[in-house]
């Protein structure tokens, strides 16, 4: 490297530059650049592990899905480009020797000063001879351009890199582009041009560019991109475009590049008010970013950024080139927004159907005995003989016939199961790890499962940790797939007198030993959690979840299912309650399971929370509330962005073409569903049924809890009861500030309901509602204020609210009344004033 000589250290700096080999635009965008990373810096941090259960590349088939066979701490291959890409710094130090014949120029500062006063205004004015740029024999010479071009940006930092342009401007002495110095100072040139203030200083770069072009066929490096780039980092609207139609034509990157700028800046949402980055796509000449943008913002949790963009391709007629990346948003789609009508192409993705093999490549397939048994089986009453592996392998490994093809023939022939050798056979054929996962995803989209093998497991758990050099190793190993299954035989081969000299497959061995440790780690903490389970044995319980945890040992989808349906099974539906005892059980355990990302059944969570309600513990019910709220719409999973739910809330759409998946805990749906969506997980855990009953168990005095009458004085029942319903109303309140969509009318209703059992003429009917009349020790005026303090403007003034219970029956219904609903979905506050205009229909 060039270092400073004393007398570089000696020179009295014109203005400060603190880094002077740094980029200009990085320094000049370091307080402009947190915008476009904000997305990404919120989540990170959040999250302490970048691990998902499930392995969701962008490119990997359902890396959606929660599945238990997937480690939540394998390390994703695309980690680094799930993120918006941040803005680094790229060093502009050369090497002393790219300077050539002018490397003994850089340590004289003062035959640096004289030769770069082009305008001889300095230095120059005393110096008789010609300028060394403008003799003949260094016309062109970029190190020498270089060399100044380093001692003005030192010196004068940004104004010195226009100084050096003005000059070249003049001269149009340089063209070349070729090396790390030509990218260096093409670079700077470009980079002082946009943080300059003269506008004409970027224009001259863009005629300089153009002649370059014209003249020597040459384009100047990195043109368009670093311009848009700076341009859509800094919000200029207008100029983005501007400047996209006149370097589009001569200095568009191509479809890679231009991609890779539009993922960069898609999480700005500044850039969406004014349709900058938008009109940028449709003006752009390439329309394929389907498959690219779409799981790239998917991804993210961006889902409804990628619900408009999807919208914006499939109006420019986009389809789906790469049906696997773009399969888990279409699949969120199908299911949670029904009304975004797909494409025949994009409802092709979703169809688990084989795809047709064309005539042609079926007049190429020399099929065997085997095969054409399973074809005319049915009709001819011909036995099926059994899947003869090594030829199937045989078929797999072809070149000659597509592994689509393949894969489609064996499905359209009735083949349900291969076995290890024709696995290995298509693995061969992937080129890597992600597309090997593809083409069992592919397999089992056709309705072809693999034989349960040690062999199998061991291609997943290095696919899955993208280990491809182990994996080529197994694949191209001499070792038979069934060695993997014979324990003895590898303890063998191990322990053998022989040394095994290939270290490769030593290594192989003991992966594969290492992994049915696993196995059997696995199954055996499994069984003994089913057996702690059983006995009802908390501390064993939540101790045994804990270390599955930490060690990262999967839980199966039997045993969630066994404590699901064990809850069914101990709630008393006649009373329709949880002894005290069950329900703190399993409270603990759910609360752990959700801490494992797997979800619980939302009907599990109504039925914990309705049945605290019922029995009065208010107090654990609003912690519950609240940890569910935060976990839906703020806590971080471990995939970011997304929130995990169980497959039986999913909707129907979405469960179809999942039912064939084996051990299937879950989905990641992204956290940005919005919060007013019927199907959001947190709109139908306070559904209409449970906002009644938590609001009126407010008001009924419960066992052992409350403001019974027989308690105390009335001073002291007094205080409880106000207590027990401000605390819930405040709740509500609290919930709908933290982000959760709630019904206010619906609130509303059920609150006035209660003052109406409590204050009306009618004597209720039902008995919760009588006692709710009986224990009452607080006047209406009262309730009013102590209800207003808790959420202000719930309740209408109170000759309203007098009015609405001097008019309303006992056991009255929203839907029953006649008040217009053009806003029903709304999440409206109405005013007292307002409410007054009304009381006649409620």
């Amino acid at each position: 490297m060039r270092l400073a000589t004393r007398e570089l250290r000696d020179v009295r700096l014109k203005q400060l530059v603190p880094y002077p080999r740094a980029s200009l635009l990085l320094l000049y965008s370091q307080g402009r650049a947190s915008h476009v990373c904000r997305f990404a810096a919120v989540r990170a941090s959040h999250v302490t592990r970048l691990f998902s259960i499930s392995s969701f590349q962008p490119s990997v088939a359902d890396y959606d899905l929660i599945h238990p066979d997937l480690s939540p701490f394998s390390n994703r291959s695309s980690e680094a480009s799930s993120a918006p890409q941040l803005l680094t710094s790229s060093s502009l130090v050369q090497e002393t020797k790219a300077f050539h014949k002018w490397s003994t120029l850089l340590s004289d500062p003062v035959r640096l000063a004289i030769e770069s006063d082009f305008f001889r205004q300095g230095p120059a004015k005393e110096w008789h001879s010609r300028l060394l740029v403008d003799k003949f024999e260094h016309h062109g010479d970029l190190a020498l351009w270089s060399c100044l071009l380093d001692y003005q940006m030192r010196i004068n930092g940004p104004a010195g890199v226009a100084h050096v342009w003005k000059a070249l401007w003049g001269r149009k002495a340089l063209y070349k582009v070729d090396g790390s110095l030509g990218q260096m100072f093409w670079r700077v040139m470009l980079e002082g041009a946009l943080i300059s203030d003269d506008t004409y200083f970027l224009q001259g770069i863009w005629i300089y560019s153009e002649w370059m072009y014209d003249i020597h066929r040459v384009k100047w490096p990195q043109l368009y991109t670093t311009v848009i780039k700076h341009l859509l980092r800094t919000h200029q609207h207008q100029r983005v475009l501007q400047w996209h139609l006149l370097l589009a034509p001569n200095f568009y990157p191509g479809l890679g590049e231009f991609s890779d700028i539009i993922k960069e800046f898609a999480v700005d949402k500044e850039l969406y008010r004014l349709d900058t980055l938008p009109s940028l796509y449709k003006i752009s000449p390439d329309k394929r970013l389907y498959a690219t943008l779409l799981p790239y913002l998917f991804d993210l949790g961006e889902s409804e950024l990628a619900r408009k963009w999807r919208r914006l391709f499939v109006r420019h007629g986009e389809v789906p080139l790469a049906p696997v990346p773009v399969r888990p948003l279409l699949r969120f789609l199908n299911g949670y927004h029904p009304n975004d009508t797909l494409t025949n192409e994009e409802r092709a993705v979703l169809k688990s159907t084989p795809e047709p093999v064309k005539d042609d490549q079926l007049d190429q397939l020399d099929l065997s005995r085997e095969f054409m048994n399973r074809v005319h089986g049915q009709t001819f009453g011909i036995s099926i003989k059994n899947y003869n592996d090594r030829l199937g392998a045989k078929w797999f490994a072809s070149s000659w016939v597509g592994l689509d093809a393949a894969i489609s023939t064996v499905s359209a022939l009735g083949v349900e199961k291969i076995g290890p050798l024709s696995l290995q056979s298509i693995a061969l054929r992937a080129k890597d790890s992600e597309e090997l996962l593809n083409r069992i995803s592919q397999l089992r989209e056709h309705g072809i499962s693999i034989v349960e093998s040690n062999y199998l497991h061991i291609i997943l758990y290095l696919a899955r940790r993208n280990d491809n050099e182990l994996l080529y190793d197994l694949l191209r190993s001499d070792l038979h797939p069934d060695v993997f299954d014979d324990l003895s035989l590898q303890t063998q081969l191990i322990d053998s007198g022989t040394p095994i000299s290939d270290w490769r497959t030593l290594r192989l061995l003991l992966v594969a030993r290492l992994l049915v440790f696993e196995l059997s780690a696995r199954s055996i903490t499994n069984n003994v959690l089913r057996f702690s389970f059983e006995r009802r044995n908390q501390d064993d319980v939540l101790q045994i979840l804990e270390e599955m945890k930490s060690r990262n040992i999967p839980l199966d989808y039997e045993e969630t299912s066994h404590i699901y349906k064990s809850l069914i099974e101990d709630y008393n539906y006649g009373q329709r309650i949880l002894a005290s005892r069950p329900a703190n059980f399993y409270l603990s355990v759910f609360r752990q399971l959700k801490s494992m990302d797997v979800p619980v059944p939302l009907s599990h969570w109504k039925l914990i929370m309705l049945n605290m309600a019922r029995q009065g513990q208010l107090e654990d019910l609003e912690r519950i509330s609240v940890e569910l709220v935060d976990m839906y719409l703020r806590s971080p999973s471990f995939r970011p962005g997304f929130v995990p739910v169980h497959v039986w809330d999913l909707p129907e759409a979405m469960k179809g073409p999942l039912t064939g998946v084996e051990n299937l805990l879950g989905v990641y749906i992204p956290q940005d569903l919005p919060g007013n969506h019927g199907r959001h997980p947190l709109r139908e855990l306070f559904d209409g049924k449970a906002l009644t009953v938590i609001i009126e168990s407010a008001f009924i005095a419960h066992p052992g809890q409350g403001f019974r009458a027989e308690q105390g004085t009335r001073q002291r029942r007094r205080q409880r009861q106000t207590s027990q319903i401000a605390n819930m109303i405040r709740m509500f309140c609290a919930l709908r500030e933290r982000g959760m969509w709630i019904r206010v009318r619906k609130v509303r209703f059920v609150v006035t309901n209660c003052l109406v059992n409590i204050y009306g003429r009618t004597t209720p009917p039902d008995t919760s509602q009588r006692l709710m009349r009986a224990n009452n020790t607080v006047s209406l005026n009262e309730m009013k204020v102590l209800i207003d303090d808790a959420w202000p403007n719930l309740l209408p003034s109170l000759d309203g609210l007098a009015t609405i219970i001097r008019k309303r029956p006992p056991g009255a219904t929203l839907d029953t009344r006649k008040l217009p609903e053009p806003t029903e979905d709304k999440d409206e506050d109405v005013s007292g004033d307002r409410w007054e205009q009304h009381t006649d229909y409620i």
